[in-house]
């Protein structure tokens, strides 16, 4: 909820005719069921913060946010926001009631507003945190109808002097009812509970990673470690597998690469070093007493689902593996595969793909063969000649240069996924979308049974009318539309295969029966 932090100063100013807020004031009665949520909720921005633990708080799950110091700023440059849970009606009434506490006493103006453009603040009030726990109340009446989604919890902290916990968040539809929020926390149980980890990786670099610890199952409880695509991706990529996991008992591990977020290190897409991160990841989960070592799965998407291979690969002690649209291929012939493949996407001339994509593969082996530049300048000439005859601009031509003529596509040579899927005698399931425009379901699945042919306790899916990212609604599949169709990997479809297919993979009988 990045957004509420840019709002203008006005907005601080409105008056509070439609505003109460509450520390331990007593509340009309009102029959409303209040829903509460965990505070891992809590989309904290602007600022670093931890996920803890703490018995004095229903559901144990807290968020530590840490202050901005002294770069300054204005009270929204930093903070935290929750959704509000459901539609609003014009004139409907909600209230919110959270556990917080402060390091020091902390005056703060919390709110609840509407999404973009307008982000309409409809309540607003001034509380003073303290370093016990307490409760505060906000109620507020929607001035419009606003949809699922739309609306938020505010609490600015960019002029906070010291950290700030916040617990968990209760909502109720009407004034606040101190019975119903009371009976509310005191029947919360959270499904799990999370909490911030590092994780000791290569030399100078230190992950950051979240772990989410099903309650009130017997331990110590199996573990998905779940890896990220390529890019600057950090935590938060698995949402809807992350509570259906919870629900079947199964902890997960989430970590920010290496350089992103609040990991240590140098970014870089360099696949061998994020399979040793990925490594590093289990090796940390093993040496915890809650998780069991012998039950660690690997989900990966994307380029995720081509380290998960390689890891497991290099560790039998893996238990299963998910690759969710996972390139299957090895070397040049397989990257050769996938730059024909972007050539028919983008409608390039049938007779021009072969003369371009065999330019683009002679200057990656130059690359690969180290050749001086001399050597490689007539190379890159040809290539962005192949690429203009091919109906691209000069423009077009030398942006696509740029992106093939680098040392990430040169090492691609390296990618082993079908060996790695083929050296595999655990569960395997491999999931692919008929609309993923980067990895075509109509030729990867294929390549993925053949590497799995030899492994009766291997799964390959695909799914119809799901894209690369697998939201429900997809029907060009292109990043574009993706932006409006919900959560990453959050296709009903594919969270119960996924919750199903683990939770049978990783019972301690079928362990034992698979190996």
């Amino acid at each position: 909820m990045a957004h509420t932090g840019t709002r203008s100063k006005g907005l601080l100013r409105w008056a509070l005719p439609l505003a109460t807020v509450a520390l331990s004031a007593p509340l009309p009665a009102r029959s409303q069921e209040a829903q509460v949520l965990s505070a891992s909720e809590w989309q904290v921005y602007g600022t670093a913060y931890t996920r803890t633990r703490d018995a004095n708080v229903p559901g144990e799950g807290t968020v530590r946010v840490e202050p901005r110091g002294t770069r300054g700023g204005e009270p929204w440059s930093s903070g935290a926001a929750l959704p509000i849970p459901g539609a609003l009606s014009a004139g409907e009434r909600v209230s919110a009631v959270f556990w917080v506490r402060a390091e020091r006493p902390t005056a703060v103006t919390i709110g609840m507003q509407g999404g973009a453009p307008g982000y309409a603040r409809f309540a607003q009030a001034q509380v003073t945190l303290a370093p016990r726990w307490q409760q505060v109340t906000i109620s507020g009446t929607a001035p419009s109808a606003f949809a699922a989604g739309t609306q938020s919890l505010s609490v600015p902290l960019g002029l906070a002097a010291g950290s700030v916990t916040l617990g968990p968040v209760a909502f109720q539809r009407g004034a606040p009812d101190r019975d119903g929020v009371t009976s509310a926390f005191a029947a919360f149980r959270p499904r799990s509970i999370a909490m911030d980890v590092t994780i000791p990786s290569e030399p100078g670099v230190t992950l950051a990673g979240t772990l989410h610890l099903p309650v009130g199952r017997p331990g110590p409880l199996p573990i998905a470690v779940l890896i990220q695509g390529h890019g600057r991706n950090g935590r938060g990529g698995f949402p809807e597998i992350v509570k259906r996991l919870a629900a079947e008992g199964i902890a997960t591990l989430e970590y920010d690469k290496r350089g992103i977020g609040q990991s240590t290190g140098e970014y870089r897409e360099d696949i061998e070093r994020l399979t040793a991160d990925a490594a590093a990841a289990v090796a940390a989960m093993r040496r915890r007493p809650e998780l069991d070592g012998r039950r660690v799965a690997l989900v990966g998407q994307s380029q995720g689902g081509v380290i998960a291979p390689a890891v497991a690969a290099a560790d039998p002690a893996i238990a299963a593996v998910v690759t969710l649209a996972g390139s299957v291929g090895d070397g040049l012939p397989y990257l050769r595969q996938a730059l024909r493949n972007q050539m028919v996407a983008a409608h390039r001339p049938a007779a021009s793909i072969e003369p371009t994509v065999d330019a683009a593969l002679a200057l990656i082996q130059g690359r690969i063969d180290n050749r001086d530049a001399a050597a490689m300048a007539p190379l890159r000439a040809t290539l962005v000649d192949r690429l203009q005859a091919s109906g691209f601009t000069r423009v077009e031509s030398e942006a696509g240069l740029a992106m093939i003529d680098t040392e990430e596509v040169a090492r691609a040579h390296r990618l082993r996924s079908a060996s790695d899927l083929r050296a595999l005698q655990v569960p395997v399931l491999a999931v692919f979308g008929t609309l993923d425009p980067l990895v075509i379901a109509s030729q990867e699945a294929p390549a993925a049974r053949t590497a799995l042919a030899g492994n009766p306790r291997a799964q390959v899916v695909v799914f119809d009318g799901l894209s690369h990212w697998f939201q429900e609604g997809a029907t060009t599949g292109t990043v574009e539309e993706s932006a409006v169709l919900g959560a990453n990997l959050g296709s009903p479809r594919l969270v119960s295969l996924v919750g199903d297919w683990l939770r049978d993979a990783l019972a301690p009988r079928g362990l034992e029966a698979a190996r």
